[in-house]
């Protein structure tokens, strides 16, 4: 006799798992669900194992190549709470499919640098008229090309604290305007949606404000210019410790200064640890209702331990992962969001239109003001309109029911191995948030982490879209169960 235990057992073992999440978008100063319509709020952390120094293009492996990591770190991220990763130095020749569609099933987008530290692959801030050049535009276009298709890519940073102090404000503005307006143009002739692409600036204050000014006008008097930024980050480290406030960390200037936005601002890297170990106190007043009417979210800095000793999970010489106590604490300030509101949307920010862009919009007597960019660079028209020669297009690929489970062993941080850590795919194309439970495993002898299931976010799509079953497979599976149970159904 077989049972119906059996049969759903059956199909679970051969269904491959295919996820898609809902794609994000931007409405005036919001990341907007295109689904729902609900606000999207950035909670995330930067992931880069190996730090810039890891780069290396010649190795055949960066953040986003190896499926067997990116179990792991994509079942320990799903259970502290993110819904976005951060990555800054990306080969576009490698293949990004597993790593991109276990974030996918676990509801985790990624921003994406399209530079890296090498050159002829950034501007030169010394220098930035012979950096730009098709070269590195064609650089650059091969990281869209590699992640455009996926889904959960929510957007693509044209440049990282490219502007850093007072004589490159002097030089560098036009040619970020220059680079977002190719990227763009690059996006609209070559991607199935429009993907957002923005600035991650450095939180020096002298120039921070004539920087977002400079680079979320129009020149149009239009949304549409495709020159202006769809976002803003900011790199900022300004709270540090359990003793900050609101006001002594100047975020209530930065939201003063920040109030009429015509784009999504949120921090694109934050997590002081001068006072260690870091608790997160911050994390409170970013999604709080200070904040949140003109923020949206942050990305902490950073996941891996690396030198600079920001890390929220240290990688053992033998293989092994450990949580740190910072994990810890930051999880539980996750876990005290109120996630509703965070997605309530808010009207007047969605609708709010750009500022024309005018000389008299900039107050520092040595930053930049014309905004007559720069031309496209020869030869560079040519690749935005055709594409650049043989591009690495990355895809979605199926996740197979018996590969969810992490094989490495990952210690807790009382030193405990966590048991039974694997990635929970979500259920209708829903998104990753904090949701007061260990979603991954539990941490033997801990006394904190119980199992359970995500709680994810809502979706108007019910169940059809996140798990794929084929039909024909199904189908067959029913058939001949059917055929060898008629009448002897037992549960």
């Amino acid at each position: 006799m077989i049972s119906l235990h059996a049969i759903v057992a059956l199909i679970a073992v051969l269904t491959p798992i295919a996820s898609a999440v809902q794609t994000i978008k931007v409405q005036g100063a919001d990341f907007v669900n295109s689904v729902t319509n609900n606000r999207f709020q950035i909670i995330g952390v930067a992931y880069q194992p190996g730090g810039s120094s890891g780069y290396n293009p010649g190795s055949g492996i960066d953040p986003l190549s190896n499926g067997t990591i990116c179990l792991r770190d994509a079942a320990l991220m799903q259970r502290l709470g993110i819904n976005t990763i951060r990555v800054y130095n990306l080969d576009p020749s490698l293949n990004h499919d597993m790593c991109a569609s276990m974030f996918n099933a676990v509801g985790i987008y990624m921003l994406l640098d399209v530079n890296s530290p090498l050159p002829g692959e950034s501007l030169n801030r010394g220098d930035p008229a012979s950096s730009y050049n098709s070269d590195y535009l064609s650089r650059i276009f091969g990281v869209v090309e590699a992640f455009k298709d996926y889904p959960n890519t929510l957007g693509f940073f044209g440049g990282n604290e490219v502007i850093n102090d007072g004589p490159s404000g002097g030089t560098i503005p036009p040619y970020l305007r220059a680079v977002t307006r190719d990227l763009k143009n690059y996006v609209a002739k070559h991607a199935s949606r429009t993907i957002p692409v923005g600035y991650s600036a450095a939180d020096v204050r002298e120039i921070l404000l004539d920087t977002w000014k400079y680079l979320q006008c129009a020149t149009n008097n239009s949304p549409s210019d495709p020159s202006r930024i769809d976002f803003f980050g900011l790199n900022s480290y300004s709270w540090c410790g359990g003793g900050a406030t609101f006001q002594t960390s100047g975020y209530d200037v930065l939201v003063s200064d920040f109030s009429n936005t015509s784009v999504p601002i949120f921090f694109s890297e934050y997590g002081c640890n001068h006072v260690q170990p870091r608790v997160f106190a911050e994390v409170e007043a970013l999604y709080g209702p200070q904040m949140t009417a003109v923020m949206s979210g942050g990305i902490v800095y950073e996941y891996t331990q690396e030198t600079s000793d920001y890390g929220l999970v240290s990688f053992n010489d033998n293989g092994t992962a450990s949580l740190r106590t910072d994990y810890d604490n930051l999880q539980d300030q996750y876990n005290k969001l109120n996630v509703s509101r965070l997605e309530s949307g808010n009207l007047t920010a969605t609708t709010i239109k750009p500022p024309t862009c005018n000389g008299s919009l900039i107050t520092t007597d040595a930053f930049y003001n014309n905004f007559s960019i720069p031309a496209v660079p020869a030869g560079a028209q040519r690749l935005i309109d055709n594409g650049i020669p043989s591009p690495n297009r990355g895809k979605l690929v199926d996740i197979k029911p018996d590969a969810l489970k992490v094989p490495q062993t990952v210690y807790a941080s009382n030193g405990n191995p966590i048991q039974n850590l694997a990635i929970k795919p979500l259920p209708n194309d829903q998104s990753n948030t904090p949701n007061g439970q260990d979603t991954s495993g539990d941490a033997k002898g801990s006394g904190t982490a119980t199992a359970g299931a995500a709680a994810p976010t809502a979706s108007k799509k019910g169940g059809a879209g996140r798990w794929r079953v084929s039909g024909l497979l199904l189908g067959a599976v029913v058939a001949v169960a059917v055929g060898g149970m008629v009448g002897n159904l037992s549960w």
